[in-house]
């Protein structure tokens, strides 16, 4: 889904907003829109999937995709007298992943909630993919008119990066995405597992709330980065090339924008920036790194095993219920069984108090 005619570079627009005001949020997504020349169809169904992962406390603004984002979105939707849908599948407890993410009260203001797990389910076949030949995916992905994939501006332990294409990772329901981590494990593996899945759904619109950003231990126990960006494109890969440029990390380093480019589904790692200068940030990177293979990483995990501070930790058990290689027991804090563990960082991910970590 490249812009205009095939193997031109997509536009990326990025516009001003300095806080998460309603008016100024609105004025910016309106703005983002324009610059890119997208306009929705009058009457559409639309899917908006935002970044929710789960119920963090200390860092649900950085963390999720911020609520007056997605309804700035619902707000230009509804002029159009669009049925709107909002959906995703949360790490943890669905019902309160949304709630605390500010996004049950939008969903209900202006459509519908979506849990993908709840939704039924239908299959996606790709006969061209490394990992994920045939998948499941909830069927108002392909009901709908519009997707609008809604990311958050951060880094991640295991991807280096997420943004457009890794938010299309929550479009797996329920607690597969943890099992596919099994399949396909290491950073480079773990993201042509992703491009398996951008191949099949490629979203019209996509739309990043960089207003505030996450750095260091992202995606969801790393450091609040104030940006000031709405930034927009119609193609996720071409924003994900500006957006992780912008941060510091080189697109062709990123294995996920790197593999999407080398399947042909976008032609090279330029993109035609419209709007706003994007700033030279220096996000500070994961600790660790996820390494290239799984070898490397095993030998990096030697170094720097997966410890827990047992001040913060709370015992929820949230990642022992959701380690997907079966590493973690109770003894009674979490306890990680180096031959066991895959180096996918979800308990570090998961962990709602930010309890566990590499070992500095």
């Amino acid at each position: 889904m490249i812009d205009k005619l095939k193997g031109s570079v997509s536009k990326v627009s990025a516009v001003k907003c300095s806080s998460y005001k309603s008016k100024k949020v609105e004025n910016a997504v309106r703005e983002a829109l324009e610059l890119i020349d997208f306009e929705i169809k009058p009457r559409s169904k639309v899917l908006l999937k935002p970044n929710v992962v789960g119920v963090f406390p200390k860092s649900q603004l950085e963390a999720t995709t911020n609520p007056l984002v997605v309804e700035a979105v619902c707000k230009i939707l509804k002029e159009k007298n669009c049925k709107i849908f909002i959906g995703d599948s949360p790490f943890t407890n669905a019902a309160n992943s949304f709630k605390a993410a500010g996004l049950d009260k939008i969903a209900k203001k202006y459509g519908k909630l979506i849990i993908f797990e709840q939704n039924k389910l239908i299959d996606v076949k790709n006969k061209n993919a490394k990992y994920l030949k045939k998948f499941q995916i909830a069927k108002i992905v392909k009901d709908v008119d519009l997707v609008i994939n809604m990311p958050k501006l951060k880094t991640h332990k295991l991807a280096k990066y997420t943004g457009a294409i890794k938010n299309l990772y929550g479009l797996i329901p329920g607690g597969m995405k943890q099992r596919l981590h099994l399949r396909a494990k290491g950073d480079k593996d773990f993201s042509e597992l992703l491009i398996d899945i951008y191949q099949k759904v490629q979203p019209e619109l996509n739309i990043m709330d960089g207003v505030i950003g996450m750095e260091g231990e992202g995606p969801t126990s790393g450091d609040a980065v104030k940006v000031g960006l709405i930034l927009a494109s119609k193609n996720s890969v071409a924003l994900d090339i500006a957006c992780s440029k912008m941060i510091g990390l080189n697109p062709k380093k990123v294995f996920a924008i790197k593999e999407a480019v080398k399947r042909k589904l976008y032609p090279n790692f330029k993109f035609e920036l419209v709007g706003e200068k994007l700033p030279k940030l220096k996000f500070k990177k994961p600790s660790g790194g996820s390494g290239k293979t799984q070898k490397l990483m095993d030998r990096i995990f030697k170094e720097k095993p997966i410890v827990c501070d047992t001040k913060k930790c709370v015992k929820c058990r949230l990642c022992e219920k959701h380690c997907p290689a079966k590493a973690i027991t109770m003894e009674p804090y979490p306890i990680i069984n180096a031959k066991k563990c895959i180096r996918c960082y979800c308990c570090i991910e998961i962990c709602p108090q930010d309890a566990l970590s590499l070992k500095k």
